[in-house]
């Protein structure tokens, strides 16, 4: 739906298709500057990949933790121009400072790369690339569903209603802190402190039992369903069908184990789906469309397929339909979403190579591209993708694409859970 006291300028499905080029071509001139192998700065694919992450997450705190504190009350212009230089700067000040000068060396120095050279005595490059660049990335892929989940889910209880900003801010930031910290070591740390021979775990990780193996590819394509779920019942599910148990913390608790479940069993059927296309994974390879890491991954990556569709459906395209019921609407953006996600992944790995400079082959082995040695990663360029639409919505009140509704004053400003 359109937020308070606005209306798609263009009407619907224009302004909706109106504003997804525009976002797309922002996002490809950003990436011919900045990662294009082809272009002046031929950054792709760290450490772009951990900044575009954590400036997503930033944003994440900025507008449905804080709601845009203390920025709110500016004009839309000038508020995207103030948030996402306060973005920039808080994500550089993160990766830079927090994680790689300071936590890195007191704790974690899989965070720092200074610290990593110290150890391994490699490169600055070579680290980012690996361990360092996905060690950091992968704090925020825990951090997009233990940070906005308390919000999208629980409806920021017991907060919501009896704190305001920023105190409710600190207060939802605060635990959900906490809950990240706890997650990451649970589910990301075992995996490197096993690669550092940093352990005591004898060589077990806890999941290889369940997965077939000891990647962190495993967690990763669990977790990323886990995501796009969550945030699918931000966006286009509207709440549903969580909020069929009405009180919390009960409602938060049936949609939290209900959106574990249903991305296990997503994995394990795009598992199966892989194994009926190319056969059984070979468990003695590790990279390739036919290793069992590799396909872990790329269940994440099929997630990421999803991304652009249903933030766009719902923030461009106010969630159409409306008109034909809510159990009728919610099925139509559903399949939607999927067959959108179906084309875009099959579009990605047809134009990725003369639009995008990366190599088109369909499996995850690094290769020589235009004197680069790539490894072609479709989230690099979702992330991409989808930080242009959401800044534009968060931060400037989806201007200039939607207009003041004078006649509109009775409608509440959204729930906040949208991302």
């Amino acid at each position: 739906m359109a937020a308070h006291g606005i209306r798609p300028r263009w009407g619907q499905p224009l302004t909706g298709i109106i504003a997804s080029v525009v976002f797309t071509l922002i996002a490809l001139v950003l990436w011919w500057i900045f990662a294009d192998p082809r272009g002046p700065f031929a950054k792709y694919e760290q450490p772009f990949l951990a900044f575009l992450a954590w400036m997503i997450l930033v944003g994440v705190w900025q507008h449905i933790l804080f709601g845009d504190w203390p920025f709110q009350k500016l004009p839309p212009l000038q508020r995207l121009i103030v948030e996402t230089a306060v973005n920039i700067f808080m994500t550089w000040f993160i990766i830079y400072v927090i994680l790689d000068k300071f936590l890195g060396k007191i704790m974690m120095p899989i965070w720092s790369v200074t610290q990593m050279e110290h150890i391994t005595h490699k490169h600055a490059h070579i680290l980012w690339e690996s361990p360092v660049g996905a060690a950091i990335t992968l704090i925020v892929l825990i951090g997009f569903f233990t940070f906005p989940f308390w919000t999208i889910l629980f409806k920021k209880w017991p907060w919501g209603g009896q704190l305001s900003q920023p105190a409710l801010g600190m207060a939802e930031w605060g635990w959900t802190a906490i809950i990240t910290a706890l997650a990451y070591g649970l589910l990301i740390f075992p995996f490197f402190a096993l690669a550092l021979k940093q352990t005591m775990l004898t060589g077990s990780i806890w999941w290889e039992g369940i997965a077939g193996t000891k990647s962190v590819n495993f967690i990763i394509g669990v977790y990323e369903w886990m995501i796009v779920y969550l945030f699918m019942t931000a966006n286009v599910w509207a709440g549903k069908p969580w909020d069929l148990v009405k009180k919390q913390p009960w409602s938060g608790f049936f949609g939290l184990i209900s959106i574990i479940i249903l991305a296990f069993i997503t994995v394990k059927v795009l598992m199966a789906a892989m194994a009926a296309i190319y056969g059984p994974a070979d468990p003695t390879l590790k990279d390739g469309i036919m290793s069992l890491d590799y396909r872990y991954y790329h269940c994440a990556t099929i997630a990421g397929f999803t991304l652009f569709p249903f933030l766009a459906w719902n923030h461009w395209f106010d969630n159409w339909p409306q008109h034909m019921g809510v159990a009728t609407g919610w099925i139509i953006r559903t399949i939607g979403v999927f067959v959108c996600a179906a084309i875009i992944g099959k579009l990605y790995y047809l134009l990725c190579e003369p639009v995008l400079g990366l190599p088109s082959q369909f499996v995850n082995n690094p290769v020589e591209f235009n004197g680069h040695h790539l490894n072609n990663k479709p989230l690099v360029w979702l992330f991409w993708w989808i930080i242009p639409m959401l800044f534009f919505d968060w931060f400037a009140h989806k201007w200039p694409f939607y207009v003041e509704d004078k006649a509109d004053h009775s409608a509440g400003h959204g729930t906040g859970l949208k991302a």
